[in-house]
């Protein structure tokens, strides 16, 4: 668990310094695909960690269920994004981007604060029992 929490800590701490550099960059440059890169590599990491956990629930638990399902969507999207966001049209239309990787964002923030609320208690319950 505990680093299920770190692991969310350093998303927050990410999306924070991420949105932060887009308000002083003038465009996309090396340092926001660093950036960028650097986000998606601990998502991907927080991603399996947290499947690997949800392992010890019954696969038919509905928080299970519904973590799975909203997560499958939210990386769905994010990979759209990407795909849809090349550096060149980044570039070309900085703002119109960072709206969009602001709303994915807030869509994160509040998946976390669900996994924070759900999810989490109930690995904690099911650890504990084991």
């Amino acid at each position: 668990m505990h680093d299920l929490h770190h692991d969310h800590d350093e998303l927050r701490t990410l999306m924070h310094s991420f949105a932060m550099a887009m308000d002083q960059s003038t465009g996309f440059d090396a340092d926001l695909q660093r950036a960028r890169v650097k986000f998606y590599q601990t998502f991907q990491a927080h991603v399996a960690r947290e499947e690997a956990c949800c392992q010890q629930l019954p696969a038919d638990d509905p928080i299970r269920i519904q973590g799975a399902a909203d997560m499958q969507v939210l990386i769905r999207d994010y990979s759209a994004q990407v795909a849809a966001w090349p550096p060149q049209r980044v570039k070309a239309e900085f703002p119109a981007y960072r709206r969009a990787v602001l709303m994915l964002q807030a869509r994160l923030r509040r998946r976390l604060d669900w996994e924070e609320r759900h999810l989490h208690p109930r690995l904690s319950a099911f650890s504990r029992a084991a």
